[in-house]
């Protein structure tokens, strides 16, 4: 009986290595659509953390690092998150707009420090504030922040490489290809299929660290 345990460990091991191995030559950042409705994301990489949002069939995400069988992503706006009061100044000029003043300052997945924590923001780093609660402040997600959904929900859209075979046949030919016309040019270019990573998320401002998703710290 300890032999068979004995090899029962070493082939989970040797499981669970090989996986790894498979998922470090996995590239990301990749784009994906979520499957089906009711797709919950997550503050960390474990059915027990906490639920950040809810997506929707045909959602699309970014994915940036798959763990085992969760997909690491860019939280939507939707996705809100907790920031205690005491960090934030709030601007006269700009409603709903507050101004971080300290550095490392941590972001939530709830109004508390029982909750997970999801990232930090640095001073000045601007947010957009929802709601308060009990002296946190419940804001928008700021871009880089990231939660985790199961891969099962999740179909990854690989992107397009030109065709270099077809390319180097058609320097071949001798014959001169008709001339498209500049509108029909345009209409094709309109229709094309190509995914472009991170073509629905703005450009990374202000200072934004993201950290493993934990419960301690303040």
């Amino acid at each position: 009986m300890k032999y068979v345990k004995s090899f029962l460990v070493i082939f989970s091991l040797f499981i669970l290595t090989a996986y790894a191995q498979e998922e470090t030559k996995e590239k990301f950042p990749k784009a994906g659509y979520v499957k089906s409705d009711k797709a919950t994301v997550k503050a960390g990489d474990n059915a027990n953390f906490e639920d950040l949002c809810i997506l929707s069939k045909s959602d699309a995400v970014k994915v940036i690092e798959r763990r085992y069988s969760w997909f690491k992503i860019l939280l939507p706006r939707k996705a809100p998150l907790y920031i205690n009061k005491d960090y934030v100044i709030l601007t006269s000029d700009e409603k709903g707009v507050g101004i971080i003043n300290a550095n490392n300052v941590n972001l939530r997945a709830g109004a508390g420090t029982r909750y997970s924590i999801i990232g930090q923001v640095s001073k000045p780093e601007k947010i957009s504030i929802l709601s308060e609660e009990a002296g946190w402040y419940k804001i928008e997600a700021p871009y880089g922040t990231a939660g985790w959904i199961l891969s099962s929900q999740i179909a990854l859209a690989e992107e397009k490489e030109p065709d270099n075979t077809k390319q180097k046949s058609a320097t071949k030919e001798t014959k001169v290809a008709p001339t498209v016309p500049v509108a029909a040019q345009k209409k094709e270019t309109a229709n094309s299929s190509t995914v472009r990573l991170g073509a629905n998320y703005p450009p990374a401002k202000g200072n934004l660290s993201i950290t493993t998703s934990t419960k301690n710290n303040r």
